[in-house]
């Protein structure tokens, strides 16, 4: 008998979706595969390991639907990625995702953004210095979490839209947030597309509530959660544990030394040279779990 996959793969997906790339190549898949459609294309929903879901709303108001409707998906699997329709990976490093984030038993993580990338946030492009960095911002397009810890967290997606702010908090509102989040570079991934732009934020063309707007509300219900995103250790190449200062100064020269690579070179630039200043004046910094002032919806 075939041992049943412990991992999720759930993505939304449109008629530009790139998720069958995922599934080319020889060999076996860690990870099954939950498909959620957003448009009227029938033949995009096709090729999922479970039941199609078919969902009009945005990303993460969808996701939390879905896992009200089934929760039976807590129990069958230890990890859940929730995916963008736009990004590019091989098979083997969607099951090499999955493998590292229960080695180091991560809590949330992403994958490193390929220099290729679209990107916002340059402390998620890869680190070529280490396997993983830990870090107090997990981006949404790409999210893994352990199923315990997205259950105790479902409460806070309740009336989330965009998924904006989100990333902000999720990282610390566990009661120990230290070493359960990581960015991981030992793989990385391609956004094909520019920030900002699709579906979801289509979507917001007909609301009153802006994704920035949702966001600055979201934060505004807690204490306590990061105004900056920082990375405070990190696992190096050779498999021992560095400190967050030499994380830092390591992510800040890998950022020096390749910013001329990236979409953003000036972004990359400035964001390297910060890295390198925190690392001496930040060299101390753990994230403290973050506390609920409001609840969702007040």
């Amino acid at each position: 008998m075939i041992a049943p996959r412990q991992n999720l793969v759930f993505v939304r997906v449109g008629s530009k979706s790139l998720h069958r790339r995922w599934l080319a190549g020889k060999g076996e898949r860690n990870w099954d595969l939950q498909l959620s459609q957003y448009d009227d294309d029938p033949e995009i929903g096709q090729g999922g390991d479970l039941p199609l879901s078919v969902d009009k709303g945005t990303k993460w108001d969808s996701v939390y639907r879905y896992l009200i409707n089934n929760p039976e998906v807590l129990d069958r699997y230890r990890y859940i990625a929730f995916m963008d329709d736009d990004l590019l990976f091989t098979k083997e490093d969607l099951n090499r995702y999955f493998d590292i984030c229960a080695e180091n038993d991560l809590f949330i993580a992403q994958p490193a953004l390929h220099s290729d990338s679209f990107f916002c946030y340059s402390i998620l492009l890869h680190c070529p210095l280490t396997r993983l960095r830990y870090t107090n911002f997990v981006e949404c397009m790409a999210a893994a979490i352990r199923t315990d810890y997205l259950r105790a967290f479902m409460p806070h997606m309740s009336n989330v839209i965009s998924g904006w702010g989100m990333d902000r908090i999720w990282t610390v509102t566990m009661p120990s947030p230290a070493f359960k989040s990581a960015i991981i570079d030992e793989i990385s991934m391609v956004h094909t597309r520019p920030h900002a732009t699709g579906a979801v934020y289509d979507a917001f063309s007909d609301r009153e509530l802006s994704p920035a707007q949702e966001m600055k509300g979201l934060i505004s219900r807690y204490s306590g959660v990061p105004d900056k995103m920082l990375v405070y250790g990190a696992i190096g190449r050779d498999g021992r544990r560095l400190s967050g200062a030499t994380t830092r100064a390591l992510n800040g020269l890998s950022l020096l030394a390749n910013c001329w690579r990236y979409r953003k070179p000036v972004l990359a630039l400035k964001s390297g040279a910060a890295m390198l200043w925190r690392a001496i004046f930040l060299a101390r910094y753990r994230p403290e779990p973050a506390r609920q002032v409001r609840k969702e919806g007040a």
